[in-house]
């Protein structure tokens, strides 16, 4: 009994949501970040695509955070050059972060989606981007992108190449990192000048209207909210049951002994015969059934 109650609470322990072990587990081969400022919102749009390393087994569970006061507006898996929606958990506040869970199940690219408000100091707009090292990636690169007439652009890292769009509306530039360690954090920012408030693409901007912030109620969402109250109640129900079983068993065995002095009692009563005629008795007669003389029964 022993052993079903030790097997039963260890099986309450495993229940309990761990993630730790499965992070260490996920590698990414590439990440490739967008950022487009004042595009089609005066804001920058953040666009996370990454690929999951092949020596990473599926289906597996990516969390990726971005800031608190950032707007999620898609979750999504390329596919032949076509965009699909992604099923995901609800984003979950952690300090100054929301998170999501976005559940691969393929090795296709797939992309989260932001907006985030710039930091402006009169002509001064200023960004930072930040990747926490949650996984190990092979490459990792950045492409910044920012109005034509920004002037006095800085970032840090240094961009490695800069090039002016053929439209001639936006200037871009990108880093490389390759290699980032599991637990390796990398910064990007970003500062530029600008006079006008004009969107690079004013059209699309009309187009599409400002997105409300991605909940629990979009479609799409995977909802687990209460997913820690059923596992709370999952494992208080295995423990129950655990005491419970415990308690029967002691039961059980303090009923045994008095069980078995009954049986011995009935049993001797059982064995008594007449000392007239030698007819068997029953268990509790005090004359014999045959010959009904006095029964010698201690």
């Amino acid at each position: 009994m022993r052993k079903w109650l030790i097997f039963i609470l260890l099986l309450g322990l495993m229940m309990s949501p761990s993630t730790a072990g499965a992070q260490g587990g996920i590698k990414i081969d590439a990440i490739r970040v967008e950022l487009w400022s004042e595009y089609d919102q005066p804001s920058m749009l953040v666009i996370n695509q990454f690929i999951l390393s092949k020596a990473t087994p599926l289906p597996a569970s990516v969390t990726m955070r971005f800031p608190k006061d950032a707007n999620l507006v898609a979750v999504a898996l390329e596919n032949n050059g076509e965009l699909f929606n992604k099923d995901f958990t609800p984003p979950v506040e952690q300090g100054n972060w929301q998170t999501i869970t976005i559940n691969v199940d393929s090795y296709d690219p797939h992309r989260v989606e932001y907006y985030q408000p710039l930091t402006r100091d009169g002509n001064k707009r200023q960004f930072k981007y930040q990747w926490f090292g949650d996984y190990y990636v092979k490459e990792f690169t950045i492409k910044i992108m920012v109005p034509a007439d920004s002037t006095e652009l800085i970032t840090s890292p240094i961009l490695q190449n800069t090039e002016t769009s053929t439209d001639g509306s936006m200037i871009s530039g990108t880093v490389t990192k390759n290699e980032l360690k599991m637990g390796n954090s990398f910064q990007f920012q970003v500062e530029y000048q600008r006079t006008s408030d004009a969107l690079i693409n004013p059209s699309q901007a009309n187009q599409v209207q400002p997105s409300e912030p991605v909940g629990a109620d979009t479609p799409g969402r995977i909802s687990i909210a209460n997913l820690p109250w059923i596992i709370g109640g999952f494992g208080l129900a295995l423990i129950g049951i655990a005491l419970f079983s415990y308690w029967r068993s002691t039961q059980s065995s303090e009923a045994k002994p008095r069980k078995h002095r009954r049986k011995i009692e009935e049993t001797s009563a059982e064995q008594a015969y007449c000392h007239e005629c030698g007819a068997r008795a029953h268990a509790g007669d005090h004359f014999c059934r045959t010959c009904g003389s006095r029964l010698r029964v201690e």
